[in-house]
């Protein structure tokens, strides 16, 4: 099974050739950029390529991340906000003015500008009215802080019962995104972790889903300015001030090259979760980070013996010399011509078993409490001994909020995921409690479709790649 997802999943290199084609398009995009202010100059900056298309875990057909980078070593944060002048605003501007479909979100962590090569007509002209009206807004409005919703900052007797509101949409304001985010208290998630067993009926387990919330959907239904999954050519999304993107994704790729094994297994992992649609932080499930990340757990951590090293201890203990980045430590083992070579003479892992039975140990670890990962008390820490760090100790007991720029950005910890290098930052912050319950329901669900080979019996729950349709 294994093999033949695979096949249908990676992508060629003549996708890959593509998707750096139209890099080079926008980066020249970005070398005929003229400021607004004459006296404030936009500064020089290239596009990288970092996510999943450099790291080796890219799909066919999936998006392309690009990163801001830059050899200056000024402070080019306000050149980066996305206020009027700012570098965001004008590319956005220029791409729209240039016939390419782009829309600045603000609300996330660093601004980001979603990109596709050849929006339709009635696309480019939603996006392009959508900006005209940021342009004619009042300053006052049109940097106005999004506010929590009252549940947020109401305190509550019990925990359990705050709900956060959705956000109003910046699309109604004529600005970037609509962030529809659904959540509740880490109380809540224990008490769904006390009754939802991994072996209970299928009809109770959709009578709980149902019970949680009716109107939520894992797949959330496209806006006016949401572009659509095909049909518009290379999508790719670019980050403002990601320093750490480049570092993370330089750790992926050695990782991929430990082993023959990692890199289809990550993609085994990503087409599942795709398929079962829990791979979509903007609907409240996981990013495909999150899942490169527990299945990096699962083999430098949990299989027996490791199927991976642990680079940043490799490095810590050979003395290599750690480097700042944006405030965080960032050290690894990074030479991949070294890592190749030891890989190919066997010298990385004693580990043989086939990828099939990786996988299948992967599935039984997420989805079985006993000697499992206790989704309730646990955080994934890739860098840390062991990889498991609890959230006692990591603060990680209650949704927070961040105040930055114009903005207020929710952090959830229902599910956590350290980020191996911005020790701060929760991966899976993203993860609402419908969207826990989700995917804890796709883990167990895999599980008991495994457990059920060999034992001459049908399975009522279907394939274990059967793609999930949600009720209208």
């Amino acid at each position: 099974l294994a093999m033949q997802e695979i096949s249908k999943t990676q992508m060629t290199d003549s996708e890959v050739g593509m998707k750096d084609a139209f890099r080079i398009k926008l980066q020249h995009i970005f070398e005929t950029l003229k400021s607004p202010d004459p006296e404030n100059p936009l500064p020089s900056v290239e596009l990288a390529s970092f996510g999943s298309l450099s790291s080796g875990f890219a799909t066919a057909g999936s998006d392309m991340d690009l990163a801001i980078v830059t050899s200056s070593e000024q402070d080019l944060s306000q050149r980066f906000s996305p206020h009027e002048h700012g570098l965001p605003r004008v590319l956005e501007k220029e791409l729209l003015d240039n016939g390419i479909g782009a829309r600045l979100l603000t609300r996330t962590r660093v601004p980001i500008i979603k990109i596709c090569e050849q929006p339709p007509p009635e696309l480019l002209d939603a996006l392009r009215e959508s900006r005209d009206k940021w342009d004619n807004l009042p300053d006052d409005e049109k940097y106005a802080t999004s506010k929590p919703s009252a549940d947020d900052t109401t305190p509550k007797k019990d925990a359990s019962d705050a709900q956060i509101s959705p956000p109003q949409s910046e699309s109604q304001i004529g600005g970037a995104e609509s962030t529809a985010q659904n959540g509740v208290s880490l109380q809540a998630a224990k008490h769904s972790e006390n009754t939802q067993q991994p072996h209970q009926p299928v009809h109770d387990k959709q009578a709980n889903r149902q019970r949680n919330d009716k109107t939520w959907k894992r797949e959330k239904a496209n806006g006016p300015l949401d572009f659509p999954k095909d049909g518009v050519g290379i999508q790719c999304d670019i980050n403002f001030f990601n320093p750490l993107g480049i570092h993370n994704t330089q750790m992926l790729r050695c990782y991929s090259k430990c082993d023959s094994r990692v890199r289809p297994m990550v993609l085994f992992i990503k087409s599942w979760a795709k398929r079962r649609k829990i791979n979509s932080s903007y609907s409240g499930t996981l990013s495909s980070y999150g899942y490169v990340l527990m299945v990096l757990h699962y083999l430098v951590n949990v299989a027996q013996p490791p199927v991976l090293p642990n680079l940043q201890h490799e490095a810590e203990a050979n003395g290599t010399p750690s480097t700042t980045i944006d405030g965080y430590e960032v050290r690894f083992f990074d030479n991949e011509d070294l890592i190749e070579s030891r890989a190919r003479q066997g010298g990385v892992t004693q580990n043989n078993e086939s990828l099939g039975k990786l996988l299948v140990g992967f599935f039984k670890y997420y989805a079985v409490n006993a000697g499992g990962f206790f989704w309730t008390r646990d955080v994934l820490s890739l860098r840390s001994q062991g990889g498991i760090l609890s959230k006692d100790e990591k603060g990680w007991t209650g949704a927070k909020t961040e105040v930055g720029e114009n903005k207020e950005v929710r952090h959830r910890y229902l599910f956590a995921i350290e980020d191996p290098f911005e020790t701060t930052h929760n991966v899976a912050r993203t993860v609402t409690h419908n969207g826990i319950c989700a995917i804890r329901d796709e883990f167990r669900r895999t599980w008991r479709i495994i457990s059920a080979v060999g034992r001459n019996r049908d399975e009522p729950e279907g394939g274990l790649f059967d793609e999930l349709t949600e009720a209208e």
